[in-house]
């Protein structure tokens, strides 16, 4: 019996446990904040959070962040990209 239970352990391809991990998308008002240094910020968050037609985008992301980390001065971001070219997101260097 033990041969047995052994047999279908080590033996049984991982295709059929269907294991992997749980992916939980982000919702569309969700900002990820990490500490970076003792007065900095690397915040991700979505592009929704931000109008498509807004001239000054580092403001905008500067408006965006402060209810979550308060008062503070964006130093540089980068566009977050899917495989297609889309725009999903983006990524801010902050600091107080």
């Amino acid at each position: 019996m033990v041969t047995l239970i052994l047999a279908f352990i080590f033996l049984t391809p991982r295709s059929v446990f269907k294991d992997g991990p749980a992916y939980r998308p982000t919702h569309p008002n969700e900002i990820t904040v990490r500490a970076d240094g003792p007065n900095g910020f690397i915040c991700e968050l979505n592009s929704s959070a931000i109008a498509a037609d807004e001239p000054d985008v580092r403001s905008a992301l500067q408006r965006a962040l402060q209810p979550m980390t308060g008062n503070v001065e964006v130093s540089r971001y980068d566009e977050l990209r899917d495989t297609s070219g889309k725009l999903t997101g983006y990524r801010v260097w902050a600091h107080r």
